[in-house]
């Protein structure tokens, strides 16, 4: 059984910007992470694309909070007094298991230490308007394409309504044609029965 789980800040996040990266543009990333100073930049950059978590919910991640056995972390989201579970994919997991066993998963609470690592990354990749939340925006993006509902990704974020990833809604039109195309048969047995009682309507007259 694990211990009550922290009180974890949150940011509030923008609706309106949207920036995303493709998987070519994040392996890039991920190589230059991997060239700076700070070594756990780059488990910290893996392990937000591959989980969508926070910034301050993974500095702040103890490993009292990750429950490997179960594939999952726990957190608790203060502003609606709930406990959020975080589940653990197999590169998540990857990472975890090559962390240090510090009792913080990363090191520290401060970004500070990996601002300037995460800078020269970033301007090493040329991405431009970047920010490490979008990070966040690259696993919502990446789960959409992939077929993660809309619903499953208010809780894989942690949201507490839809109204949050309407957002990404635009990403999935193949999802959104297979739910319309759903209604194809809808009216088959209507017409079928329309043009049987017109078939026979023409049988009739013909003998009449």
């Amino acid at each position: 059984m694990l211990p009550a789980v922290p009180r974890i800040r949150l940011e509030k996040e923008a609706q309106g910007r949207l920036r995303w990266l493709t998987p070519e543009e994040a392996t890039k990333l991920l190589t230059k992470c991997r060239e700076q100073k700070n070594p756990a930049l780059v488990d910290l950059v893996e392990l937000t694309l591959y989980t969508g978590m926070r910034q301050g919910e993974l500095l702040e991640l103890t490993w009292g909070r990750v429950d490997r056995a179960r594939g999952v972390m726990l957190l608790e989201i203060t502003t609606a007094g709930r406990r959020r579970e975080v589940p653990l994919n197999g590169p998540a997991d990857a990472v975890l298991a090559r962390r240090a066993s510090d009792a913080q998963v990363f090191g520290t609470q401060s970004w500070d230490g990996f601002r300037k690592s995460w800078e020269a990354a970033l301007e090493a990749t040329q991405l431009g308007d970047f920010h490490f939340h979008d990070l966040r925006h690259t696993f919502a993006s990446w789960a959409v394409q992939r077929g993660v509902t809309l619903p499953e990704l208010k809780d894989l974020l942690g949201h507490a309504t839809l109204a949050m990833v309407m957002r990404y809604a635009h990403l999935a039109p193949e999802q959104l044609r297979s739910a319309v195309s759903r209604l194809d048969d809808v009216l088959v047995p209507v017409r079928s029965g329309k043009n049987r009682a017109e078939q026979a309507e023409t049988l009739l007259a013909s003998k009449s």
